[in-house]
């Protein structure tokens, strides 16, 4: 099934989503907020640092801002790109800049060029290995030309017209242990004599101290020396034993990629396409075909003792190490398709695997896994209570409900499943490729013990049932609390709370999740169209009001995680409503799709609404305002 074809087939309906699930997404949450905010904060202190010239000082805090905030991001499972961790990144980077730009030391001289054309590119290829942004050795960063001036641990690193006070012309010079590069072939005496000269001339240069040397242009030279030329990639010729595809992506994928990727890579370094690894970062080319002496990543994961690359390097095995260097003695490599694409497409992910073995399985052994992973689970949560099952042809039922009710609820799963497939114009005669699992429950604590044990999680108490279709297909069931066939303000009835489940069912089948609200709205949208006159309905408008008091901002309106399971039902069904009569089923159905491509909310929200999220939000809680017992919505109670 085309699933944004299907999300296609709304402009037949005025409809929108459901479930009384509480679900657990990848998602930035209120506590993830206020760290960042407290980290922002903290950010801004850096500033008083720089003003007192505590310039160290001033370093420590912004990197310390720095960790915090990709750790949250992770926490999160989401990128660095993400607005909310991406604007805090930028200034820290700016504030980096401005404490380069302060630091004492300044331009020794001006003028000659020599340092650009003779000096840099030597310093770029052989000497950023070790002295790069990554951990440099003896605390001596040398990427831009302020670190140069202000030295290392060992004190002045070139001391202008002293060649023989400067720590650079005597490390070049050493024999042994002393010299440098370490590890590496020496300097020619050439490039010796240029370096040495330039110091004894005072080390001039005329050049911004911030800008990264692999930056810098010699004086009439029409481009920067490295990283503005095209990457060369090389294809293998079939004799290489290490293939990077294979070999080197997959723990590149898993080790490196969320530290070398985002807006503000790590030492301004992507992986995330090969054309970016070739390409290399601030300190220069990282990776040199068929060289692995001065190829500064095998120095970082390899050569250096301690080994500094990646972060937690015992998870790198020895077979990691002897592939990289093979690979990239073999001439680096590249035996995938696109040099552009995401690195991570070369890697399938367990998920991926696991979807790929599944997709291979005909629709009936699909079914037949089905049934025993649904005899196990309820098994593992209730074993000395054997469950009655009733299979249809698009539905398994599993319940302590009784023989005559487990098959009146695959009656209300048909009906549903039939309605929803003509609503929604869809080609398949089933919504769920091999069935889909309905778990009922007698009781609250068969439902809670199921979640618990096989979920591990707690069920809110509101909550009276949750809808779990994995991306994989290997999980495909809803869970329906039985709460009778009563309907009120308070409580839609089992069979119109199983619609809505089905509904959300359907809504997890895209490739990417829609919004907590609009899964609940147009579920039970869809349920009220069915069941118009229930008056469960009536109370979900009425209590968007009280709904509402707990917002604290309205640019939160949006946002998953910001409403209780309890509260979620009368906002889900009120926004959507709201969002079909501020354009229609046509731009509603335009926001699920492109939100079901991965797209984030505000730029979906700007893009099919011609409004930002703040715009949007307001005009709702002006809508609460004119439905029934809606008067005072969005204000706290005193």
């Amino acid at each position: 099934m085309n699933k944004l074809a299907m999300v296609a087939g709304l402009l037949a309906i005025w409809v929108t989503g459901w479930s009384h699930a509480c679900r657990l997404e990848a998602a930035i949450t209120p506590e993830h907020r206020k760290q960042i905010a407290d980290v922002t904060k903290e950010t801004t202190k850096a500033a008083g640092h720089i003003s007192r010239k505590e310039y160290d000082e001033a370093e420590k805090l912004l990197n310390d801002a720095e960790q915090k905030l990709k750790q949250i991001a992770k926490e999160a499972d989401v990128k660095e790109t993400d607005k909310l961790i991406a604007g805090p990144l930028k200034k820290i980077a700016q504030a980096r800049e401005q404490v380069e730009r302060k630091r004492p030391g300044g331009t020794p001289g001006a003028g000659g060029g020599a340092f650009e054309r003779d000096v840099a590119p030597v310093l770029v290829a052989r000497c950023l290995n070790c002295h790069g942004n990554d951990n440099p050795r003896g605390n001596l960063q040398i990427t831009t030309f302020a670190g140069i001036v202000r030295g290392g641990d060992s004190g002045a690193f070139v001391v202008p017209g002293k060649p023989d006070e400067s720590s650079l012309i005597a490390r070049i010079n050493a024999t042994g242990e002393q010299r440098m590069p370490k590890g590496g072939a020496a300097l020619s005496d050439e490039q010796i004599k240029k370096i040495t000269d330039w110091v004894a001339s005072g080390a001039k240069f005329s050049g911004s101290n911030t800008t990264p040397l692999n930056q810098l242009k010699a004086p009439g030279d029409a481009t920067a020396k490295t990283d503005n030329v095209p990457i060369q990639i090389n294809k293998p010729t079939g004799s290489e034993t290490v293939s990077f595809s294979k070999d080197i992506a997959p723990f590149m994928v898993n080790l490196c990629l969320n530290c070398h990727s985002g807006n503000n890579p790590r030492g301004g370094y992507s992986i995330e396409t090969f054309e970016k690894l070739m390409r290399g970062g601030k300190s220069g080319r990282v990776v040199l075909p068929g060289n692995s002496s001065d190829s500064r990543m095998w120095h970082l994961v390899g050569l250096q003792d301690p080994i500094k690359m990646p972060q937690g390097q015992a998870l790198i095995t020895r077979s990691n190490h002897a592939n990289l260097k093979t690979w990239i003695e073999e001439g680096a490599k590249f035996d995938g398709a696109d040099a552009k694409a995401p690195l991570r497409s070369l890697v399938p992910t367990e998920a991926e695997k696991r979807a790929k073995e599944l997709a291979s399985l005909s629709p009936e052994e699909l079914a037949k896994r089905r049934l025993a992973r649904a005899e196990q689970l309820w098994k593992a949560a209730s074993p000395n209570e054997a469950p009655a099952i009733e299979e249809t042809d698009a539905f398994i039922v599993v319940s302590n409900v009784g023989e005559a009710r487990n098959k009146l609820v695959a009656d209300w799963s048909a009906t549903t499943a039939s309605r929803l497939i003509r609503l929604f114009r869809m080609k398949e005669s089933q919504i769920w490729r091999g069935k889909l699992v309905v778990f009922v429950f007698k009781d609250r604590f068969s439902y809670v013990e199921f979640a618990k044990t096989n979920e591990r999680r707690d069920i809110p108490v509101e909550t009276q049932g949750h809808a779990r279709v994995a991306a994989t297909g290997d999980e495909a069931y809803v869970c329906l609390l039985d709460i009778g066939d009563t309907e009120s303000e308070s409580s839609p009835g089992a069979k119109t709370l199983l619609s809505g489940l089905l509904a959300e069912g359907m809504l997890q089948t895209l490739p990417n999740r829609v919004p907590e609200w609009a899964a609940k709205g147009t579920g039970l949208m869809l349920a009220s169209q069915a069941d118009p006159k229930n008056p469960y309905f009536r109370g979900l408008a009425a209590g968007a009001n009280e709904a509402l008091k707990s917002l604290n901002k309205p640019d939160e309106l949006f946002d998953n995680g910001t409403f209780s399971p309890a509260d979620l039902p009368a906002i889900g069904y009120t926004l959507t409503a709201f969002m079909l009569k501020r354009g229609g089923e046509a731009y509603f159905v335009n926001f699920l799709s492109q939100m079901a491509q991965g797209k984030s909310l505000p730029d979906t929200l700007n893009a099919v609404y011609n409004a930002d999220v703040s715009t949007l939000a307001m005009a709702y809680l002006a809508h609460v305002e004119t439905l029934p017992g809606a008067k005072g919505a969005g204000k706290k109670k005193k």
